[in-house]
C-alpha cells in the first residue's frame, strides 16, 4: 500500500556522526529556510563526541521560535550502523510529499528548498533535482563557487552515469517522496559510496541540477567523502593487471554478435598479457576459439536458466574445478544459462563477478541474478536505460571490434565470382543471425532490391550472410524475388568466418548492432536498421545519434518499414560518390569508441575496480 504523504511538506533528512563542531550551523541553515513547510529529521549514528548534547540544546533553543508548520524529529541510534543505515532510518521517518538531503557538516542557502520546489513544479518531467554547490572551510570565509563535477540536463547527466561518472552532489538532492517509497533506502553494495549508488537509482525518474550554488559544502579533514575517496584511491588496484586471471563464460561457441565480442575481447586481453580461461559448449565458432593461446573448457550448459538445486549443484561443482585449476580471480558472464551458474559458483569463492548485458532480453535473470553481480556492463545506451528502469545500475561499454582486421579484407573478386555478382555491380551486405526481428529486416532488404529493379531498373545485389531459424523461409523469399525479376540479385552465403572479405567486396552494409560497427570499421556506408526499428543512412552528422540507439538494434526513431530502406538504398545508388566522401571521418569517430584496445582497457578497469 502506498504511503500517504503530506502535500507540500518537505522532509529534510540530516545524518550526523561526530559533527559536534558543525551540526548546529547545519541545522540553523535549515530552520531559516524561506520555504517554511518543512520537517527536519536528524539521525545521530551513535556519535562518540558531544553531538547528541549539542543537538538537544539546539532543539530547545529553536523550539520557542518555530512556526507551527516546522517540525523536528531526533533519532539517536543505539549503535553505529554506518552512513547508509543512518540515512535510510531517517528516510523511513519522512512524511512529506518531498524529501531533501543534507550532510551534518554542510549548510544550505536560505532559498535552497524554495527554489528546488519551484523547479520541480515548473518541470513536470523531472522528479529529482540537485543544485550546484559552493565550498568553504572552518575559517568562516564566504562560500566560493569553484569548478566541480556537477552537470546539467537530464540526458547529459544520464550519459555521464552510464560511463561510471558523477554529475549530482548527494547533499543537494530534493525529490518526490513516493520515489523513496518505490526504490527504498541506501544500501552498502558500494561501500563508502552509497550516496553515488542511490543517485543512480533515482535517474530513471528524471534528474537535473539547478545551476546555482544553493548548497555549501564544508571542506575539513574529517569529512565523510574525503575519508572514503582518499582511501579508495589508495586501494583501487589491490590486484594489478598482471595478476588478473579472467574466466569468460558463454553458453556455446555459436556464430553471433555476443560470441564474436567475447572472442575479440579474449584476443585483446591475451595481447595485453592477462591470463584468460574460456568456458562454454563447443559450436561453429569453436575452431576460432581454439586458435587462442589460452585454456578452453567445454561444458554443455542447460538451454534455459537452471532453477532446481540438483542441476545448479552439479554445474557449480564442475565450474568450481575450473576455477581452482586456473586460479581464477574474475568471472565475466555474457548469457543467462551459463552466466547464472557461473555466478553461483563464483559466489562460493567470493570472486568478483562481472556480467555484460547484450540486449533487452535478459528477463530471466533481471530480478534475482543481476543484483548480485559486482558490476554490470551495458553494451548500449538503450540497454543501460532498460536496466536503470529495473533499478539496476550499469556502465556502458560497447562491443569491441579489431579495426585493423577490417582494413585487411581481400580486395580481389573471389566472393563476387563465387556468387555470380558482376565486378561493377552494387552490393548491399546484410549480416546477422536470421532470427527474431532480424528476419523482418532481411526480408525488407530482399523486397527492396526486387522493387528497385522492377520500378527503376536499379540493380542492387543483396549479399546475405548468416544462418538461423529464419534461413529457409528467407531463402524461399529470395528465390521468388529472383524468379520474378529474371536474374539473381539475392545471394545467400550462410555462416561465414571470413567476414572481413565479405565486407571488403560490398559497397554498403545494411545492419544493426555489431554488424553496423564492423561495417564502419570496414569503411563502408552503413544503413542502420534492426530489431527495434529503423535509423537509416549513417553520416558524419548523425553518427552519435545512431550509436545512442545502437544502430536500431536496441532503440530507434521510426518503425522498421521497407519504404525507408527503399529510399535510402536508392539514395546510396544515386549518390555513392558524395556519400563516400564522409566515410573517413565516420571511421575515425567510430574507432575512438569501438576499437577493441579502447574497449578492453575500459573492461580491465571494471575488473580492477571490482576488488574494492
Amino acid at each position: 500500500m502506498e504511503k500517504l504523504r503530506e502535500i507540500e511538506l518537505v522532509s529534510i533528512v540530516v545524518s550526523n556522526y561526530n559533527n559536534e563542531k558543525y551540526i548546529e550551523e547545519c541545522l540553523d541553515s535549515l530552520v531559516n529556510q524561506t520555504y517554511k513547510n518543512i520537517e527536519i529529521i536528524i539521525v545521530d549514528d551513535a556519535s562518540t563526541d558531544n553531538s547528541v548534547d549539542v543537538i538537544n540544546n539546539w532543539i530547545k533553543k529553536v523550539s520557542v521560535d518555530l512556526d507551527k508548520e516546522n517540525r523536528i524529529v531526533f533519532l539517536k541510534l543505539p549503535r553505529n550502523v554506518g552512513f547508509s543505515g543512518a540515512v535510510t532510518a531517517g528516510l523511513y521517518l519522512t512524511t512529506g510529499e518531498y524529501i531533501a538531503m543534507q550532510d551534518g557538516d554542510d549548510c544550505s542557502n536560505e532559498m535552497r528548498i524554495e527554489k528546488q520546489i519551484k523547479y520541480l513544479k515548473e518541470n513536470k518531467d523531472i522528479k529529482v533535482v540537485g543544485t550546484n554547490y559552493a565550498t568553504f572551510t572552518d575559517k568562516r570565509e564566504k562560500p566560493k563557487l569553484l569548478p566541480n563535477f556537477v552537470e546539467y540536463g537530464v540526458e547529459k547527466i544520464r550519459e555521464i552515469y552510464s560511463k561510471g561518472g558523477n554529475a549530482i552532489s548527494y547533499g543537494t538532492l530534493l525529490f518526490e517522496g513516493n520515489i523513496f517509497d518505490a526504490v527504498g533506502g541506501l544500501t552498502k553494495k558500494i561501500d563508502g559510496a552509497e550516496d553515488y549508488d542511490y543517485i543512480t537509482k533515482l535517474l530513471s525518474y528524471g534528474a537535473d541540477n539547478i545551476n546555482e550554488g544553493l548548497y555549501y559544502y564544508r571542506i575539513h579533514t574529517a569529512q565523510r567523502s574525503r575519508e572514503f575517496y582518499g582511501l579508495a584511491s589508495k586501494k583501487r588496484y589491490k590486484i594489478d593487471r598482471e595478476n588478473l586471471r579472467v574466466m569468460l563464460v558463454l553458453d556455446r561457441f555459436n556464430v553471433g554478435g555476443t560470441e564474436t565480442h567475447v572472442l575479440t575481447l579474449a584476443k585483446e586481453l591475451l595481447k595485453q598479457g592477462i591470463a584468460v580461461t574460456i568456458l562454454g559448449a563447443d559450436g561453429p565458432l569453436g575452431p576460432e576459439f581454439k586458435k587462442l593461446k589460452c585454456k578452453i573448457y567445454n561444458m554443455e550448459f542447460p538451454l534455459i536458466v537452471a532453477r532446481d538445486k540438483f542441476t545448479i549443484d552439479v554445474f557449480k561443482e564442475q565450474i568450481r574445478r575450473v576455477i581452482e585449476a586456473e586460479d581464477i580471480n574474475i568471472i565475466h558472464g555474457h548469457q543467462s544459462p551459463s552466466g547464472s551458474l557461473a555466478l553461483e559458483a563464483g559466489r562460493e569463492f567470493n570472486i568478483p563477478y562481472i556480467f555484460t548485458i547484450h540486449g533487452k532480453y535478459y528477463h530471466d535473470i533481471l530480478n534475482d541474478k543481476l543484483p548480485r553481480c559486482n558490476s554490470i556492463i551495458s553494451v548500449s545506451h538503450p540497454v543501460y536505460q532498460w536496466l536503470l528502469e529495473a533499478g539496476i545500475q550499469s556502465k556502458v561499454v560497447p562491443n569491441g571490434v579489431i579495426y585493423n582486421d577490417f582494413n585487411e579484407g581481400s580486395k580481389d573478386n573471389y566472393i563476387r565470382e563465387k556468387y555470380g555478382i558482376p565486378k561493377d555491380a552494387m552490393v548491399a551486405m546484410y549480416c546477422s543471425r536470421l532470427a527474431w526481428g532480424k528476419v523482418k529486416t532481411c526480408e525488407n532488404l530482399i523486397r527492396v532490391c526486387r522493387d528497385l529493379k522492377r520500378r527503376e531498373n536499379i540493380e542492387m545485389h543483396a549479399l546475405i550472410v548468416g544462418d538461423g531459424p529464419g534461413y529457409e523461409e528467407l531463402n524461399r523469399v529470395g528465390n521468388r524475388a529472383n524468379n520474378l525479376i529474371g536474374e539473381d540479385l539475392i545471394h545467400f552465403a550462410g555462416n561465414q568466418l571470413n567476414l572481413v572479405d565479405f565486407y571488403a567486396t560490398s559497397d554498403c552494409v545494411v545492419g544493426t548492432g555489431r554488424v553496423a560497427i564492423e561495417g564502419l570499421a570496414a569503411k563502408k556506408i552503413v544503413i542502420a536498421t534492426g530489431n527495434d526499428g529503423y535509423f537509416g543512412l549513417i553520416n558524419e552528422d548523425n553518427f552519435y545519434d545512431s550509436w545512442k540507439l545502437y544502430f536500431g538494434d536496441h532503440g530507434s526513431n521510426i518503425v522498421n518499414n521497407a519504404m525507408y530502406l527503399y529510399n535510402d538504398l536508392r539514395k546510396f545508388y544515386l549518390e555513392q560518390k558524395t556519400l563516400d566522401l564522409g566515410i573517413e571521418k565516420i571511421y575515425i569517430k567510430s574507432k575512438y569508441i569501438f576499437d577493441i584496445p579502447v574497449i578492453a582497457n575500459e573492461i580491465i578497469d571494471i575488473y580492477l575496480d571490482s576488488f574494492n
